[in-house]
C-alpha cells in the first residue's frame, strides 16, 4: 500500500476534517478525497463518514487505525536504521493538533531562524498517540497538554494556559464538548454535571471552526479566541468558570542528538520563557 495513503488517512483522523488534512499535507482537498477513496477501494470498506460537523471513523476505520500507524512507524524505523551510522538524523518534533497555533508553528519558525542547519521532522496528532510515539522512540520531543511520567522521558512545565467558555455571537447552539484531557474532564464534570453536548471532538481547531461558521458554545484556549472576542464574532459566556490548561515540553532522555538542548531552548519565545511560568 502507498505510504501516502496511510499518511493521509492518519492526518484526516487527527485533523477531524478533509479540509484541515489538506492544509497540513499541503495538497488540495480533492487530492485528500481521492486518496481516501483509493484506500477504501483497496481495502474494500468505508473508512470515514462525512457530515457538516466533520468526519468520523466507521467500525472498519477504527480497526484500520493501528495498522496505519504501525505502517508509518515501520517506515520511520527504516529511515533511521538504514542510513550510515555516522549520518546525523533529523530531530523528530511533535505537537498536539490544538497547539499548532500559536506554539508549535512559532517554535518551528524560531528554529528556522536560529538553527537553520538542523534537520527537523514535524508531526501533529492527538496527545495519546503522540505520547506513545515518544515512548516508543518515534519522537524526540513533544508539546502536549497531557503528560506521562516515565523514567526515560524528561518533562518540563512551560506555562499554564486558560480555557474560557465562549459562544457564537448570534447562535449559541449546539453545545460542544472539546476534549482537553483528563484533568480538564474531571473539573468540567464537577462544574457542569448536567451538561449535554451535541458535538464532541478531541481537536480544538475543528470545534472552533465549526462554532465560528455554524454556531455553538464550548471551551477554548483564551489566547486563540481573543481575536474573535475582539471582533465580536464570539462572546464570553457570563459567569462561566475558567479552567487551567498546562502546556508541557516532553523530550526523550534516550535522544543523543547534539542539537537537542538548543532545539528545546527555542520551544518558547524569550518573553514567555523568562516569565514566572
Amino acid at each position: 500500500m502507498d505510504l501516502a495513503l496511510a499518511r493521509t488517512f492518519v492526518t484526516v483522523l487527527h485533523s477531524g476534517s478533509f479540509v484541515l488534512a489538506a492544509q497540513r499535507l499541503c495538497v488540495s482537498q480533492t487530492a485528500v478525497t481521492a486518496r481516501i477513496k483509493n484506500l477504501e477501494e483497496q481495502l474494500g470498506v468505508q473508512l470515514f463518514v462525512r457530515s457538516s460537523l466533520g468526519v468520523s471513523l466507521t467500525a472498519a476505520g477504527e480497526r484500520f487505525v493501528p495498522h496505519a500507524q504501525r505502517l508509518l512507524a515501520t517506515w520511520q524505523d527504516a529511515l533511521q536504521a538504514v542510513p550510515e551510522p555516522d549520518r546525523l538524523q533529523p530531530l523528530r518534533l511533535g505537537a498536539d493538533t490544538s497547539l499548532w497555533q500559536p506554539w508549535f508553528g512559532q517554535w518551528l519558525a524560531r528554529l528556522n531562524r536560529q538553527l537553520p542547519a538542523v534537520q527537523l521532522r514535524a508531526e501533529l496528532g492527538q496527545s495519546p498517540w503522540l505520547l506513545d510515539q515518544l515512548e516508543n522512540g518515534q519522537l524526540d520531543a513533544l508539546l502536549s497538554h497531557q503528560v506521562r511520567y516515565r523514567p526515560d522521558v524528561q518533562v518540563q512545565l512551560l506555562m499554564e494556559e486558560t480555557l474560557v467558555q465562549v459562544r457564537h455571537a448570534h447562535q449559541p447552539q449546539p453545545l460542544m464538548d472539546i476534549d482537553w484531557g483528563e484533568d480538564f474532564r474531571q473539573q468540567f464534570e464537577q462544574a457542569f454535571p448536567a451538561y449535554q453536548a451535541y458535538f464532541t471532538t478531541g481537536v480544538g481547531p475543528v470545534g472552533l471552526q465549526l462554532l465560528v461558521e455554524q454556531g455553538g458554545t464550548g471551551y477554548f484556549r483564551r489566547q486563540v479566541v481573543q481575536p474573535l472576542l475582539d471582533s465580536g464574532q464570539v462572546v464570553r459566556v457570563a459567569d462561566a468558570p475558567e479552567f487551567s490548561l498546562p502546556l508541557y515540553l516532553l523530550s526523550s532522555r534516550n535522544c543523543k542528538h547534539p542539537q537537542l538542548q538548543a532545539v528545546l531552548a527555542c520551544a518558547l519565545p524569550p518573553a514567555v520563557a523568562s516569565s514566572s511560568y
